[in-house]
């Protein structure tokens, strides 16, 4: 495991007995068993061990999108299948998945800082997206998408019984059958 990884499961089994605000560097790079000095070179701070500060999950889907662009396909159902590609990376990490919500709900803080990253994520797609697209639809698709992928997290994370594909397709469903007038 490398040193970032260690950081980052140090860290969450500290906040998760301890408390994010209990919580110090010190103590997250001593579990980890590095210095506190590496753990400067992977993170500005404690805060950063949560979030995907150079926004992976972004550019995966970015991407899925830019290999995927077909002109004849909706943006929307575009962009949702870039959520669709990522989603394995979710189900191989559950419960790390569930400790990282649980800890980001209990501090208003980090619950901020969730929603900054969700703005950044839907620049990600706006982006990719307006390359084919009108720059209005493609906003408004890459908004659509990543509130889709927001509810299909929420009801992944309440259940297993389906994976997150199979919620975030289940969701994308609901919208197009209750919103939509058809392809």
């Amino acid at each position: 495991m490398k040193s970032k990884e260690k950081l980052q499961a140090a860290a969450a089994q500290l906040f998760m007995e301890k408390g994010y605000v209990n919580t110090t560097v010190q103590e997250i790079a001593n579990l980890a068993g590095v210095t506190e000095r590496t753990f400067f070179r992977q993170f500005k701070d404690k805060s950063d061990v949560l979030f995907d500060t150079n926004n992976d999950m972004g550019q995966r889907v970015a991407a899925f999108i830019t290999d995927h662009v077909d002109v004849e396909k909706k943006p929307l159902k575009l962009a949702v299948e870039g959520f669709v590609s990522i989603s394995e990376f979710f189900e191989g990490s559950r419960e790390r998945v569930l400790a990282r919500n649980q800890i980001i709900q209990s501090n208003p803080d980090l619950q901020e800082r969730e929603l900054l990253k969700g703005q950044v994520l839907i620049a990600s797609v706006t982006n990719s997206l307006s390359a084919q697209y009108d720059s209005d639809l493609s906003e408004l698709a890459a908004r659509f998408a990543v509130e889709i992928f927001h509810m299909a997290f929420m009801k992944w994370m309440k259940s297993a019984e389906k994976s997150l594909a199979e919620q975030l397709l289940a969701v994308y469903e609901l919208y197009e059958n209750s919103f939509c007038c058809g392809d």
